[in-house]
């Protein structure tokens, strides 16, 4: 593909996404909905209401990232921070520019421009088949998914796991534990097993079910007697990690 070509190709894709994103919009009212909260364990982008309630899931994948501080755009595919899940379909970008000698599709960094993510956000939509796509600020840029089917209603809700919030370091699921097992993670861990519905139950450490084990159960008597700390389902599966079974 010759460089004018490709310059027509890009052009042509651009004004494709904006129509897939004008259909979206139509559809599901994206731009409507106040918060958006991405979650790379499921593959999804769940668009929600002001009281945080899941009203549009997107199954998603991770085009690429741009950087405020060092100006650049990156490909996910080179990017050790997302999972290989989110970036493999990129993988058909690639060959597609390995084929056609295209090196704006093969360099993993590329010096970034204004429109640069959303012009390869638009190519990767047009090679991928996707339905739309979305930019997510962040602190120091921007991070470009493309979707692969959108839901709404009660499929949405099914997606729920609690109430979302945001710690010092993730935007996640609220999760609970004692204040023993935030200190000092490295030891048993006690809870009800993980379900569909729950996948990070409230856990608590040995000092605690001992209270537990006195009652047979969490009441007022024994819950007072426990510091319970609010983390998000990231910082649970990594405490928990290093957990002794």
């Amino acid at each position: 593909m010759s460089p004018e070509e490709f310059s027509e190709f890009r052009h042509d894709a651009v004004h494709a996404l904006m129509g897939l994103n004008e259909a979206c919009e139509r559809e599901f009212e994206i731009s409507s909905w106040p918060f958006w909260f991405y979650d790379f364990d499921r593959g999804t982008l769940t668009f929600m209401d002001k009281n945080k309630a899941p009203r549009v899931v997107a199954s998603i994948r991770v085009v690429g990232t741009t950087s405020k501080a060092a100006g650049t755009w990156l490909w996910s595919w080179a990017n050790e921070s997302i999972p290989r899940e989110m970036s493999e379909a990129m993988s058909r970008v690639r060959s597609f520019g390995e084929r056609e000698m295209l090196a704006e599709l093969t360099t993993a960094e590329s010096t970034d421009h204004e429109h640069l993510g959303w012009e390869m956000t638009a190519i990767a939509a047009r090679i991928l088949g996707s339905k739309g796509a979305y930019r997510c600020p962040g602190d120091n840029g921007f991070l470009y998914l493309v979707y692969s089917d959108l839901s709404f209603g009660l499929v949405a809700q099914s997606f729920s796991r609690g109430n979302p919030i945001e710690c010092g370091d993730h935007m996640g699921y609220e999760t609970f534990v004692c204040e023993h097992l935030l200190s000092d993670p490295a030891q048993t861990w006690f809870s009800d097993g993980p379900t569909d519905e729950n996948r990070w139950p409230d856990a608590w450490c040995t000092r605690c079910e001992v209270l537990f084990q006195a009652q047979g159960e969490w009441n007022d008597k024994n819950q007072s007697e426990r510091d319970i700390r609010l983390i998000c389902h990231h910082c649970y599966e990594s405490l928990r990690s290093r957990s002794r079974h």
